[in-house]
């Protein structure tokens, strides 16, 4: 059966509710993958990505990049570690911190990970042509960069009030 979205009114013209219908297709298609275990969660789906991208990287590097709260970096960690996809080692620099660093079974579940991505890209983008992928692009860049900035401004306003 189609995928079918709540009909709502109000939404129906809205950008942003477009991608999170598309982000959830694009999801449905690389859990076809039938992934088992911690990399069923999004969220550990993400922190391998930041780790593939800056592996040996602190959890306060990970939530900033996949702006995940600290507690969910934590426990993704820790399932990432004892499913063998992650080894946590103290950082040399403070050794309060742990860094993680992925694993050859780490490595693999990404690259697997990366392939079903492109697939799943493949065939959303099938029949728009370049120049047409190029604007697509250049748009949700912008709408991303301006949910990224209201992020960092609510954090910005978080940090000043837990000061005072």
């Amino acid at each position: 059966m189609p995928f079918s979205p709540p009909l709502r009114k109000e939404l129906s013209e809205n950008p942003v509710k477009m991608c999170h219908d598309i982000s959830r297709l694009s999801h449905a298609k690389i859990r076809e993958a039938n992934i088992d275990g911690i990399m069923s969660q999004h969220g550990a789906r993400l922190v391998l990505a930041s780790l593939a991208a800056n592996d040996g990287s602190t959890q306060r590097a990970i939530v900033e990049a996949t702006h995940l709260r600290p507690p969910t970096v934590s426990v993704l960690l820790r399932r990432m570690e004892s499913e063998g996809m992650v080894e946590l080692r103290e950082n040399p620099k403070d050794r309060r911190e742990l860094c993680a660093y992925l694993t050859d079974y780490g490595k693999e579940i990404d690259s697997k990970a990366v392939e079903k991505i492109k697939e799943s890209d493949a065939i959303a983008l099938e029949g728009l042509s370049e120049s047409e992928r190029e604007t697509l692009m250049a748009l949700l860049a912008r709408v991303r960069e301006n949910l990224i900035a209201s992020l960092s401004q609510k954090d910005c306003r978080r940090e000043r009030e837990e000061k005072e």
